[in-house]
């Protein structure tokens, strides 16, 4: 995250708005395609790997058919794209960064994360996304020096995620034997696929589908770029929920059939630590939203405040959406309805960006995705009423919600104080004034989060 927050200004400032709305196009498409290569198998991968994991036998047979799936799937989509290149005009415009996030397309398929997730190998996975994302950084400065230099940018985006991914599968080879003899029984995966395809397709609809079609509808890039800032500025934030998420998953999915008491108890807390995350990066950026603009990218994109404000929102709904569908939906076999709450957004997400669009640009986008994840956000509540009711007090909601409202009124107070030029200080002192007065705040009301947080840190910390 630290380091997507500091090149994400060096990029937009050095590169020119429809270059960086170039690649990001490119990046969005390569995106949308991945997961319809995968088939919902990130997802289910984690679920039916961590389950078997006790048993080699059992969970080499479940990769080696999983992978099986991956293959099928993947060389008939990128054959399709392949196609589409060279017969849609405004792909054949850009063939050379399509042809880059092409071959990252198809790495991302092989990357078997979902392996080194279900195994709990978050030690692997830090270090070798720190050194990839640190290699990128260092390329970035080195070799993206003008507006111009897009196709180099979109090289280092395309060509360092496969690094990652081919380091994952060496480290696949030497902890699962994939050449050990026995039946592929591919059937019994199709059922369960088919709704987390469903689902992970449709979500890629409204989370990467809406910048291809603005940049389809556009005239140029120029909007995907203002689009893509404040998707940026949301991918920050989803990132930090989704390596929680990420970490709950597997045990989940094991405390669901091996003893309820213990899973409910894990999803009060992981549900306490996401919500707060969640309403404090949402009520941070609409608040922040200009001086973050301008501070991150500089006043070219000062047109693109509107839907980062926007985005902020979504943030909120769609991050919220992504515990439900991991922490409660995944691991107790519900992602028939799963993939019906996520359904529900494609028409709604497709309508929306086909009326807003050319008329509202990037504002108009994030309109769309804002009423599409509030929609979802609906269904997926609704659908995990169940487990909620019986993990989560309304007294606790109330408690962490006088916290979040105290300290954007203290944010809201800082920015009115301070002059409106005073873009990084803004940014910097708000986030500290936000975190500190939330902090009081939930220690005075005894907030759960707060509290844990809090002992964490006593526990952590050298004895005298």
């Amino acid at each position: 995250m630290l380091i997507g927050v500091i090149t994400m200004p060096y990029i937009t400032r050095t590169l020119s708005v429809e270059g960086y709305g170039s690649v990001t196009f490119a990046q969005s498409i390569s995106q949308w395609l991945s997961a319809i290569c995968l088939v919902g198998i990130p997802t289910y991968g984690v679920r039916e790997c961590a389950r078997v994991r006790d048993d080699p036998r059992k969970l080499t047979a479940v990769v080696r058919e999983l992978l099986v799936i991956i293959s099928v799937c993947t060389f008939a989509t990128l054959a399709c794209f392949t196609f589409a290149i060279m017969l849609v005009p405004r792909l054949h415009q850009l063939a050379a960064l399509m042809c880059m996030f092409l071959v990252s397309t198809l790495l991302l398929s092989f990357g078997v994360e979902w392996f080194f997730q279900a195994m709990e190998e978050y030690e692997y996975i830090t270090i070798r996304s720190v050194a990839f994302k640190a290699l990128s950084f260092i390329a970035m400065l080195w070799l993206v020096r003008a507006d111009g230099d897009y196709l180099v940018y979109g090289a280092i985006m395309a060509f360092v995620t496969c690094g990652n991914n081919v380091l994952n599968l060496i480290r696949l080879t030497g902890m699962v034997d994939l050449r050990e003899p026995g039946p592929l029984r591919i059937r019994r995966h199709i059922r369960p696929l088919v709704s987390f395809a469903a689902q992970s397709i449709a979500t890629s609809i409204y989370l990467f589908f809406d910048s291809i079609l603005l940049g389809m509808l556009s005239s140029d890039n120029v909007q995907v770029g203002f689009y893509q800032l404040a998707s940026k500025l949301k991918g920050v934030c989803w990132s930090v929920i989704n390596a929680i998420v990420g970490v709950l998953v597997p045990r989940l999915s094991y405390y669901a059939k091996h003893s309820i008491g213990q899973y409910r108890g894990l999803v009060q807390s992981g549900f306490g630590i996401v919500c707060n995350l969640c309403l404090g990066l949402c009520l941070y950026l609409i608040v922040e939203a200009r001086s973050l603009t301008i501070w991150v990218s500089t006043g070219k994109y000062l047109d693109a405040v509107m839907a980062v404000r926007l985005i902020g929102l979504v943030s909120l709904f769609s991050c919220m959406s992504t515990f439900f569908a991991s922490c409660i939906l995944t691991p107790l076999d519900r992602e028939g309805r799963l993939a019906i709450a996520n359904m529900a957004g494609v028409p709604i997400s497709l309508i929306g960006n086909l009326l807003l669009d050319a008329r509202l640009g990037a504002t108009g986008a994030a309109l769309s995705m804002l009423v599409a994840e509030i929609i979802i956000f609906a269904m997926q509540v609704r659908y995990s009423w169940d487990v909620l009711c019986k993990s989560i007090s309304i007294r606790r909601l109330i408690r962490m919600l006088g916290c979040h409202v105290c300290a954007v009124t203290s944010l809201v107070l800082v920015c009115v104080s301070m002059l409106a030029e005073q873009y990084a200080a803004q940014v910097v002192i708000g986030m500290v004034v936000y975190g500190t007065v939330w902090l009081i705040c939930g220690l005075l009301l005894h907030e759960e989060t707060v509290t844990w947080l809090c002992g964490l840190i006593r526990d952590k910390s050298p004895k005298k």
